[in-house]
Order: structure tokens, then sequence, then C-alpha cells
């Protein structure tokens, strides 16, 4: 009997690596919304040039909290339902009896709201000219490698992150735009791998696994690091993280392929199935030793779609997992600690999403009942057009409750638009995926732009800043799904076919049913 599948390994290495970065940057948010000039009480015993600041801006602070500043009445107050009176100390919601507050491990940064959203949207600065770069570096090295690479560098980083923290806001900058660089191939990389080990009618589902833990950190991350803030340290969940990080790197290292061909553990009915669908000898679905047409990349229209739903998909990104902690904590006077976990909800609902989602569009497509394009585009557009509803609903109600609901609704439909565009890249050529990858990821930049925005809003006069912040969001995402609508595809492009192998990858992009008498079984099934 042969073996377990290789790939299944492959799954779950990627998965939890996704996992812990991602949570590493639940992490950053949460530390830094913790120890800024909003979160701590003004009888703390730390940094009393702090506290002579925050002193400065109580006008400011009362004028946020207890009166309403937008186009409808927001009363800001806290979840017990009183308003916040100066010195006033705001309890955890969820977390009973905190060791740490006001005590030696706990940390009061002076860093206010503008520095708090510049030290997140950075991070996005950097990855840009990553992602230009993504693509001629994974056509020099395999993917694992890139892959691992990242993950050791941003481990490393956030190990010096909290020292650097407690001594110049400028070198918090570098270091976050140090890692948006380094992280900015991972990507693309592992969509690559995910082509290359994926059967074929199940790459929806083989993403959507890989990268779950993306999408499912935020939720177990709010709950470790509120803890952590509460009962270690304040900065204890970085260590943690940075640790468990290195050490899956290593793993990843050791025990991860770039392509299923050159693994040594492939079994005999893996590898035959592998073979024939790939129909493409041992070089797999990389862009190693084929150039790259970048001229046809950058003009096609398909590509182009696929980066408006990347900026839309980050937007939301930026909105829930950096602005969402300020924004519970701005308007209903509600701890990080807690903001943490009221995102549990929206996150593991995202992530159930989009893992239903992509197995449903598998399932239409491997039976024939809808074509790549049409489920593509299905999925994207409920999904984009679901977010933008429920983004409006929540700048509009007046209760907590309410707006983490609404904002669960919102982040569940976001998962459908995954097996929409994120699986797109991977539809319109094998050997180029990571260069297409690296070019709509450029899509991130939104991020930073939304932050940008977020930071240079005044707190007080005018339209409520969070109004303006969903509400932007909320048009992102329509406008998102109408140019998906009209201009995506799910077919191979004419440029998407590596030189000299027109004839054999031609013949392998046709789905068939394969009717051999041993088959491994797939994950759609």
């Amino acid at each position: 009997m042969d073996r377990p599948s290789y790939r299944y390994l492959i799954l779950c290495l990627a998965c939890v690596g996704f996992m812990i970065s991602f949570s590493l940057r639940s992490a950053f948010i949460m530390t830094v919304t913790h120890t800024s000039h909003l979160e701590e009480e003004p009888n703390s015993v730390h940094n009393e040039r702090s506290y002579l600041q925050r002193e400065n801006r109580i006008d400011i602070l009362d004028h946020i909290w207890n009166s309403s500043v937008g186009n409808h009445s927001w009363e800001v107050r806290p979840a017990n339902g009183s308003t916040v009176a100066r010195g006033q100390r705001v309890e955890s919601l969820f977390y009973r009896g905190c060791t740490v507050y006001n005590t030696s491990r706990d940390y009061e940064s002076g860093y206010g709201f503008s520095e708090s959203v510049q030290f997140y949207s950075v991070y996005y600065l950097g990855m840009g000219p990553g992602y230009l770069t993504s693509a001629f570096i994974l056509s020099k090295l395999e993917p694992h490698y890139v892959i691992a690479a990242g993950f050791y560098a941003t481990a490393v980083l956030h190990i010096l992150l909290p020292v650097v923290f407690t001594l110049s806001g400028s070198g918090v900058m570098v270091i976050r735009l140090l890692n948006g660089f380094v992280e900015s191939a991972i990507q693309p990389a592992i969509v690559v791998i995910s082509k290359s080990w994926a059967f074929k009618g199940e790459e929806s589902t083989f993403l959507s696994i890989t990268l779950v833990g993306t999408y499912l950190s935020p939720a177990l991350a709010s709950f470790f690091v509120g803890a952590c803030l509460c009962y270690i340290s304040w900065h204890a969940s970085l260590y943690i993280l940075a640790g468990l990080l290195l050490v899956w790197a290593l793993l990843w290292h050791l025990f991860s392929y770039s392509s299923p061909l050159d693994c040594p553990h492939l079994s005999g009915t893996d590898m035959k199935r592998y073979k024939n669908e790939q129909n493409t000898g041992a070089k797999g679905f990389s862009s190693k030793g084929h150039k790259i047409p970048w001229r046809d990349i950058l003009t096609s229209k398909p590509v182009w779609a696929i980066w408006v739903a990347v900026v839309n998909k980050n937007s939301n990104l930026a909105a829930v997992s950096a602005l969402i902690p300020l924004f519970f904590k701005e308007v209903y006077g509600i701890r990080a600690a807690d903001s943490g976990l009221l995102l549990i909800a929206p996150f593991v609902s995202n992530s159930a999403s989009l893992l239903l989602s992509s197995y449903i569009s598998d399932r239409l497509i491997s039976s024939g009942k809808l074509k790549i394009t049409t489920a593509r585009k299905l999925m994207q557009c409920l999904g984009a057009l679901g977010e933008a509803i429920f983004l409006i609903c929540t700048i509009y109600v007046s209760d907590w409750r309410l707006a983490a609901a609404f904002l669960t609704l919102a982040q569940a439909m976001t998962g459908l638009c995954f097996p929409g565009f994120s699986c797109n890249t991977m539809d319109l050529s094998h050997h180029f995926t990571g260069a297409i990858g690296g070019v709509v990821c450029t899509g991130i930049f939104m991020v930073f732009v939304i932050t940008g925005i977020a930071s240079l809003l005044p707190d007080h006069g005018g339209p409520n800043k969070w109004t303006v912040i969903f509400w932007i969001n909320a048009g992102i995402a329509t406008f998102s799904s109408i140019f998906y609508l009209i201009f995506a595809s799910g077919e191979i492009q004419p440029w998407g076919i590596g030189k000299g192998e027109e004839n054999t990858e031609r013949s392998s992009l046709v789905r068939t049913p394969h009717n051999e008498e041993e088959q491994p079984t797939s994950l759609a099934d």
C-alpha cells in the first residue's frame, strides 16, 4: 500500500507557517494599540512624559469619547454603558485579574494615533518594491527556499522589534519597512508551490487550505496576545511568536519541495498522476528557465482585473486588521486586549467562508456546471458586494455588539472572494504564476493609502473619520466587483505558455476526469 500523500505535509506546514507569521502582524498591532496614549490610564506609573502629553490632549479625547462628530449620533462609551471620566480606569471586558497593567511588565510608549497607524502602514510600503522584485527572485531561486528565507528574516526582525520600540520610533519604521520587503516574495512563491502540488480540479481548495492560516491567525492571535498583555508582559507575544516562526522556518527548509516531481518521498500513485497532469517533466510550474513576458503581463486586462481585486482585499485588510482595534477603542472605549477578542468571530467566519466557497467553486468547475471564468466572477462579485453592504451597516449602529456582528458578516462575505481573485493567477499561466502574483500583489499599497488617510483625518470636526474610512472601503469593494466582472478571465492566456512547450502545455490544460483504476483522493472529493 502506498504511503500517505506527501502533499498533506506540505499543506500542514504551509498553513501553520502562515498562521504564525500573520499572528505576528496582529501581535504588533495589538501591542502598539495597547501602549499608545489612549490605552493607558492617566495615573500610570510609567513614562511621565507621555502622561503630560496626554493631559494636554485631554480635551480632544473628551470630544472623541463623549460627543458626536459624524453625520449620525455616535455617543462613544465604554462597553458597560458609562461615560469615560477623566482619570477613570476602563476595566477589561473579558480578562479578569490582569497582573500586568501598571507594573514593570507594562509599558506606555508615548506614541499617538498617527504614529500607531504609520507603524502599520509602512510595512506595506516596504512590500511594494518587494513585490516588483519577487518575480525576478522566483525566476532565479526555488520557491520553497524563498519562503524559508523570508520567514527566517521576519522572525529575527520581530525579535529585535520590542527593544527598538522602546528606543526610537524611526527605528521601528525602518524595521517594519524591512519586514515588508523581505516578506513580499512569500505569497507569490506559495501560489507557485500550490499550483505545483494541487491536483487538477482542486486548485482553489488546496490554496485556500494553504493560506487559511493567514485569515484565521488574527482570531487565534487575538486571544493569545490579549492574554500575554494581561498576564505576562507587553512584549511577550512578539518574542514567543518570533521563536515559533524560527522553528517553523527550519522545518519548512528541511521538508518542503517546490515541485512534487522533485520530492523523493512521493508515493508511486501520486507521482504517476502528477506526471500525467502536469506533463512538464521535472520543471514543474516554476518560472525558472523561462523568459518572463513582462510586456504581455503588464498589458493584460485579466491581470489588471486581479490587481483591482487585490486592492479591494487589502483595503479591507487595512480597515479590519489595523484600524478596527483603534475603532473599538476610540468609539466604544474598549481596550486592545478586549477588541482583539471581538475580532475572533470576524476572522473565524472569514476562514470558514473561504474554505467552504473554495470547495464549492472547485466542485462546480470539476463537475462542468460552471466554467472557470464564470465561477471566478461569481464568487468575487458576491463577496465584494456583500462586504460593501455590511461595512456600511457597521458604521451606522450605536452598540458595539451590533458593530461586531456586522463586521463578522462583512468578513464572511470577503471569504467568498478567495476562490475568485486569489486563485485566478493560477488560471492565466503555469510557468509565470509567480510573476503574475508579484505584479498583482503590488495592490498591497492600498493598505498604505487607507491607513495613511486614517492618520491624516482629524479626530474632531467635519465628518466622522470612521465614516469616511468605511465608506471609502465600501466604494472600493463595489468598484472592484464591477471591474472584475467585465475584465476577468479564467482561461490560459496566449503569453502564459512556456517557449518550446506550446503543444504539450495546451494539451495539459484541458481538464478531464481521470479514469485510471487507482487515483489519489482529491481534496475536492
